[in-house]
């Protein structure tokens, strides 16, 4: 269990590019997405894996979550929200991210985005991005 506890603040997109806050140890809600406990869509959720300045961000150990792992979110009002990873993906920044990862219509499911890969110490940039996805527990 990774216990990540970290304020949660909207974050809309630039275009296809999504921004976590700028303080590492806060979370993004992405404002196009599903609340988390909705009947369906993707309750999308960014932060950061680490900065120079300020170390490891909220999401830094995203990638040791596996399948199976449980989730847990609270809501605004303190509601308990559960989810249980079903993948984790590394994709390339060279491309986009699938859309279906931010879909606002089908099944429900929650969706964790970070960046990791290896390092571009000149560009001060990770290559890829970290993705879990996690269905509603049962």
């Amino acid at each position: 269990m990774l216990k990540v506890d970290a304020p949660v603040d909207s974050v809309l997109s630039e275009g296809r590019v999504l921004h976590p806050p700028d303080d590492p140890v806060r979370v993004g809600w992405w404002m196009g997405s599903s609340l988390a406990g909705s009947d369906q869509g993707a309750t999308v959720l960014v932060g950061h894996v680490d900065t120079a300045a300020a170390g490891p961000g909220a999401l830094f150990r995203l990638t040791d979550l596996e399948p199976g792992a449980e989730i847990i979110l609270y809501t605004a009002d303190d509601t308990e929200v559960r989810y249980s990873v079903i993948a984790r993906t590394e994709y390339p920044k060279t491309g986009d991210l699938p859309a279906e990862l931010f879909r606002t219509s089908g099944a429900p499911k929650l969706t964790l985005i970070t960046c990791g890969g290896e390092f571009d110490g000149a560009n001060q940039t990770y290559a890829d991005n970290i993705v879990v996805t996690a269905a509603p527990a049962s």
